[in-house]
């Protein structure tokens, strides 16, 4: 059985093949900063954490590379999701650590850059989960095989 599978806009594509760079180089300098003398956080990391933080980065630049590479939403919809729930709660939990617990003054940063991914992959998430996909406007369809 045959099926269509909408492509992600032009616009997506582009804004996930970006995300998929910045991870790598972000995942890779988490994962040998310690090697390289390296530090992305504004405070002391052991380096374990680097390692751990490095490695859930990379990972997920590889998922957007994929989806990059392949740019339907049945393979973007799942690391999009994953992306809400981690954009969210970082988002809640730095406004709760920036304005009740005393975070320091820089997480404000990441907290706009966090919110700048997270509410246009909100946006696409809801475009693309509750639209009709004949009814998505500009949308290219490629076929593809369903197993019965």
């Amino acid at each position: 059985m045959d099926t269509k599978l909408p492509m992600l806009s032009p616009l997506l594509r582009i804004v996930i093949a970006i995300a998929a760079a910045l991870n790598l180089l972000i995942g890779l300098l988490f994962l040998l900063g310690p090697e390289l003398g390296f530090a992305l956080w504004p405070s002391p990391l052991p380096r374990e954490i680097m390692r751990f933080i490095g490695s859930i980065v990379l990972a997920n630049g590889i998922g957007a590379a994929m989806i990059a590479r392949r740019p339907t939403w049945e393979n973007a919809r799942v690391l999009v999701a994953v992306a809400l729930v981690y954009g969210g709660l970082i988002f809640l939990s730095l406004v709760f650590d920036l304005l009740a617990a005393g975070a320091p003054p820089v997480f404000w940063i990441y907290l706009v850059i966090n919110t700048a991914f997270l509410l246009p992959a909100a946006y696409f998430f809801w475009r693309y989960e509750q639209s009709d996909p004949e009814s998505l406007s500009n949308t290219t369809y490629v076929n593809a095989k369903k197993e019965a």
